[in-house]
């Protein structure tokens, strides 16, 4: 009895080394105050223009030939004051300016930091054929951020959406910010 008991706790403990050792790796990144996590390892994020960085998949990219972009533009209080828009309003901007595309696409609807979030989702052709994401959320202080996440024929559809979850499901403001 003792064996066997021994024998079932060596396999449980060989089953859990293994499943830690090979438990998928998360890269954490932090951008305008805000923190989240993916399975892919995207580039560290760069300045895209005014209050944006932008991020992309494979990280060693060269200029629009990544599989998948993030881009997250900041709109602080004066921002918005300055631009006198509403959500609507940035959530266009964000995609027009930074996504480059006038199609409002398709509503949809997200997760990001335990809130239900509404979108768009849209096809472009130009520069490269891609689907894109934009989403708009407010951050405890006031503070707006679009989130625009473009991704092209080389990435398949279904790991782009466990991605784009994966942000959602993660991203946190970091205390302190």
């Amino acid at each position: 009895m003792y064996n066997k008991a021994l024998t079932v706790l060596c396999m449980i403990g060989v089953v859990a080394v293994s499943a830690a050792l090979y438990a998928e790796k998360k890269f954490t990144y932090s951008v305008h105050g805000v923190v989240f996590e993916t399975s892919l390892e995207f580039s560290q994020p760069v300045k895209a223009g005014a209050d944006a960085m932008l991020m992309v998949y494979p990280a060693k990219s060269d200029p629009g030939k990544e599989n998948m972009g993030i881009t997250m533009v900041l709109y602080d209080r004066n921002a918005q004051k300055l631009m006198g828009m509403g959500d609507t309003g940035l959530l266009n901007y964000t995609r027009t300016v930074f996504m480059g595309s006038a199609d409002p696409g398709k509503p949809v609807e997200r997760v990001f930091a335990g809130k239900k979030v509404r979108g768009q989702a849209l096809k472009k052709k130009i520069p490269v054929p891609s689907t894109v994401e934009v989403y708009l959320i407010t951050l405890s202080k006031g503070d707006k951020m679009g989130i625009g996440i473009s991704y092209g024929k080389n990435m398949k559809e279904e790991t782009a959406r466990q991605v784009i979850d994966e942000i959602g499901a993660t991203l946190r403001e970091q205390t302190g910010k």
